[in-house]
């Protein structure tokens, strides 16, 4: 499928659009393994009372915590992935990429409120915006994408706002 005015204009028919799920309580194991496996030593992610100390509810997540576990299913097979790694399905939902390399473009992020083990998180993606773009090895199509994090009672905790490139 080639990256043209035709695709974006496909694309552009999803801005808007919202998608709602829930990752679910956040553990206090999910927090200390992710501390763990980002090398992060703060106890704030490891020992409760030293948390509670600090006027926590319990251990705290480091920031990024949510928008890295967006999605922790175990994910395709090997067969069904490209030589890079990349799986070879649409990666986006509802979007026509059938032959389009997809890949992450950034991501910014706001951080509003600590998250504690317990906390149930709730994701809501929202499609901003997508511009058709000119690079070095040819046209590129930037998706970008609002995510808002909140608690099950919707108080805000993260929000981020990432890129996705299409070529």
């Amino acid at each position: 499928m080639p990256v043209d005015e035709t695709l974006l204009d496909s694309i552009r028919t999803n801005i808007g659009s919202e998608t709602t799920h829930t990752l679910g309580p956040i553990t206090a194991l999910m927090i200390r393994r992710y501390a763990r496996a980002i090398g992060e030593s703060n106890p704030l992610h490891y020992d409760a009372e030293f948390a509670r100390g600090c006027g926590h509810a319990d251990i705290v997540a480091p920031p990024n915590l949510v928008t890295a576990i967006t999605c922790w299913d175990e994910g395709p097979a090997a067969e069904d992935l490209s030589t890079d790694g990349t799986p070879r399905t649409p990666q986006l939902s509802g979007l026509p990429t059938s032959g389009v390399r997809v890949m992450g473009g950034g991501e910014d992020m706001e951080f509003h409120t600590p998250i504690t083990a317990g906390t149930t998180v709730v994701e809501r993606s929202t499609m901003i915006d997508a511009e058709l773009l000119q690079g070095r090895t040819g046209r590129f199509i930037v998706v970008r994408y609002r995510h808002e994090f909140v608690d099950d009672a919707g108080l805000p905790l993260v929000t981020s706002t990432r890129k996705v490139l299409l070529r």
